[in-house]
């Protein structure tokens, strides 16, 4: 069989381009996947969260992404400025919340977080959501 080298061309850039679309298509599925959180370091520099192995699965600068204030094995809050920013165990951001009408968060525990703003204490859910006031 001859091929002529404007088709070996042809072949040779489809073969390349299933090659790439396959790779995209294996990292996406594996982006996709849930992570559990176990740990969240902070170094002057770094913010590193571990995933159940104990292997770093996110990596960022802690400048730019703000400071942690709890977390559990499906989410985490960041206090950045006047806000928290609450993340998934993904490192997707869910929602942001204004601290002037969350107030002090006092902890993170399974799907929710409690927060303290005057004398009142509420419970949210890891989105975000007011769950209970009292």
């Amino acid at each position: 069989m001859h091929f002529s080298l404007d088709k070996m061309i042809i072949v040779k850039r489809l073969f390349f381009s299933i090659l790439i679309l396959l790779f995209f298509e294996i990292s996406n599925a594996q982006s996709s996947e849930s992570k559990s959180i176990s740990y969240i370091e902070m170094t002057s520099t770094w913010i590193h969260i571990y995933d159940e192995s104990g292997n770093v699965y996110y990596t960022d600068v802690r400048s730019r992404f703000g400071d942690v204030v709890g977390y559990s094995s499906t989410f985490f809050i960041i206090h950045r400025g006047s806000f928290y920013v609450i993340y998934d165990a993904n490192c997707r951001s869910v929602n942001t919340l204004s601290v002037s009408n969350i107030g002090e968060i006092l902890s993170v525990a399974g799907n929710t977080f409690t927060a303290k703003n005057g004398s009142f204490i509420s419970t949210y859910d890891r989105t975000g959501k007011k769950i209970n006031v009292r």
